[in-house]
C-alpha cells in the first residue's frame, strides 16, 4: 500500500487586510465577495464596495463549482446541482448573493468574514469521484451543522496538482438568512471557527478529511492511501521541503520573479533527503564495527566510516555553499542564454 499525498490547510478571511508582518494595513480591506470570485473563475458585484471582481480569464484552471447549503436552508440558497464544469448562471446569482448578504450582516470593521479549507484531491480518483469526495466532506462537516460551503475545486495546467478550495461561513442558516456566530471566545488561537469553534476543531477537520479520502480510495478500488501525520510522526527520515506557496507558483507560471530562496531552499532539501539514506547506512556500519569484540581491522574501519561521515557532512555543506554563490552571480550577472534556474 502507497502513501498518497495529504494537505488540508485552512485560515480565517477578515474584513482588515494585513501583511506578511501580519500587521494590519491602514484603510485597506478585504473582499469576501472577490475572494468568491477568485475561486469560482466567476465575475461577482460588490454591493458594498461597489466594484466588480472578474476572474472569468481562470475559468479554464475552474474543473467544477457547487454551493453546498444545509437543509434549512431558505429557498434562494437551494439551486440544482450544476452539470458542467463552471457552474450556470443561477448558481452564479447565488453566490453572489451569499457573500454579499454575509458583508451586510457583518457589521464591525475587522469582522471575521469566512473560514477557508485548501485541500489536495487525490490523483488516482476521477473528476467525477473527486467532485463526489469534496462534496460529501461539505455535506458531512459543514452543511450538517447549518453552515453554507461555496466548494470550487482546480485543476492546474500539468493536470497534477487537483486541489479543492472552500470558503465556508462563521454564521449558521436562520430563516431567510444568517443567526449567531458560535461562541469562540478563546477557541482556534482567538480567531474563531466554522462550526463547533473548539480549539480540536483543526484537528477533527484533518482527521475526517484523511477517512474521508481513504473511503473514496477504497470506494474506487485504489491501493493508495493518506497519512495526515507528519514524517516524524510516521517515522519516515526524511526532510519535509519547504512551502513554496500558492502565490509564488502563480508567479512563475506568469514569467514573473518570484523569492528565489523559496525554491533554492527547496531543491537544498531535495538533494538532503537524496543522500539521507546513504548517510544512514554509513553511520549504521560505523557504529556495528565498534562493537565490544570486533578485530583491530573493524575497528580501524569504525574509525574510518566516521571520518568519513563528518567529512560528508562537510562536502554537502560545501556544495550548498558554492550552489548558492553561484546562483547568485548567476542572477547578477545573467546569461544571454541558458537554462531558467528555477525550474
Amino acid at each position: 500500500m502507497t502513501t498518497g499525498h495529504y494537505r488540508l490547510e485552512t485560515k480565517i478571511i477578515g474584513r482588515q487586510a494585513k501583511g506578511k508582518d501580519g500587521k494590519a494595513i491602514p484603510g485597506k480591506k478585504v473582499s469576501v465577495v472577490a475572494k468568491a470570485a477568485y475561486r469560482s473563475g466567476q465575475s461577482l458585484r460588490d454591493e458594498q464596495a461597489e466594484k466588480t471582481f472578474n476572474y472569468r480569464t481562470r475559468t479554464q484552471e475552474v474543473a467544477y463549482t457547487e454551493i453546498v447549503a444545509p437543509e434549512n436552508a431558505p429557498g434562494w440558497l437551494k439551486e440544482p446541482e450544476p452539470q458542467n464544469h463552471a457552474g450556470t448562471r443561477k448558481q452564479r446569482d447565488v453566490r453572489e448573493q451569499l457573500w454579499n448578504t454575509i458583508e451586510r450582516v457583518e457589521k464591525r470593521k475587522d469582522s471575521q468574514l469566512a473560514r477557508e479549507f485548501i485541500a489536495s484531491l487525490p490523483r488516482g480518483l476521477t473528476r467525477e469521484q473527486q467532485i463526489e469526495l469534496a462534496r460529501e466532506w461539505c455535506r458531512s462537516e459543514f452543511a450538517s451543522k447549518g453552515l453554507v460551503a461555496d466548494l470550487a475545486i482546480h485543476k492546474s495546467k500539468n493536470g497534477l496538482n487537483p486541489h479543492a478550495h472552500v470558503l465556508v461561513t462563521l454564521r449558521p442558516v436562520a430563516g431567510d438568512g444568517f443567526g449567531k456566530k458560535p461562541d469562540t471566545a478563546g477557541k482556534f488561537n482567538g480567531r474563531g471557527a466554522a462550526g463547533l469553534g473548539a480549539k480540536n476543531d483543526l484537528d477533527g477537520w484533518r482527521a475526517s478529511w484523511e477517512q474521508h479520502v481513504n473511503a473514496a480510495l477504497e470506494k474506487a478500488g485504489r491501493e493508495e492511501r493518506v497519512d495526515r501525520r507528519s514524517l516524524k510522526d510516521r517515522g519516515v527520515d526524511r526532510a519535509p521541503e519547504p512551502k513554496i506557496g500558492v502565490e509564488a507558483t502563480a508567479m512563475k507560471r506568469r514569467g514573473v520573479e518570484p523569492d528565489p530562496k523559496r525554491f533554492q531552499a527547496v531543491r537544498q532539501v531535495q538533494m538532503e533527503n537524496e543522500i539521507r539514506p546513504f548517510l544512514r547506512r554509513l553511520r549504521t556500519l560505523g557504529r556495528a564495527a565498534k562493537k565490544p569484540g570486533r578485530s583491530r581491522w573493524l575497528e580501524q574501519s569504525a574509525a574510518f566510516l566516521s571520518g568519513f561521515t563528518e567529512k560528508t557532512d562537510k562536502m554537502i555543506q560545501g556544495v550548498k555553499d558554492r550552489w548558492t554563490m553561484f546562483i547568485d552571480s548567476r542572477r547578477a550577472n545573467p546569461p544571454k542564454s541558458g537554462p531558467d534556474l528555477d525550474r
